[in-house]
């Protein structure tokens, strides 16, 4: 063998080695750390309550659909609100999400939804992060992140018409 090829097998052996120990040391390293929750991120704006009336136009039963995937599953007695009027009483946050609520006659089904709205600089919230990573890093801790868009929504009618209300998936 030629002194060039003992150099190079000797060169990839080492580099096998520290490789080797590279590893070891980010397992050991990985395997002492502890899930430390999770933070919301204050740079994403604050949340806002903001009531929706829906007025519909029908004797027989109405359907409400969209918010039981977000925690509802009842009508709520309201006497201020109209009659012939579901109100929903939501708490988002305009950074990130815009609520709406419509009635269709034909179906007599009510739906509310959102569209979601990219209007942050990422950078402000990547930052954010960045430094509560870091410090629970030093204390041993591996953390995640929420940005919230929605804290709650509640449906309200009065007692008429909360008779002809009821919610579905």
């Amino acid at each position: 063998m030629n002194k060039v090829f003992k150099k190079i097998i000797v060169v990839f052996c080492l580099g096998v080695l520290l490789c080797g120990i590279g590893c070891g040391v980010f397992f050991t390293e990985f395997s002492v750390l502890s899930y430390g929750g999770e933070y919301t991120l204050e740079t994403m704006g604050d949340m806002k309550t903001e009531d929706f009336d829906v007025e519909f136009e029908s004797e027989e039963e109405v359907s409400v659909w969209g918010v039981s995937r977000l925690g509802q599953y009842q009508v709520e007695i309201d006497e201020s609100v109209p009659d012939n009027t579901v109100r929903f009483r939501t708490t988002y946050n305009p950074r990130h999400v815009e609520p709406y609520a419509w009635w269709n006659e034909e179906t007599d089904l009510i739906e509310y939804s959102y569209w979601y709205r990219n209007y942050d600089c990422d950078l402000a919230a990547m930052l954010e992060a960045k430094d509560i990573v870091l410090q629970n890093l030093k204390e041993g801790k591996l953390v995640s992140f929420a940005t919230p868009d929605w804290e709650d929504v509640t449906v309200l009618a009065n007692a008429e018409s909360a008779k002809k209300v009821r919610i579905v998936n």
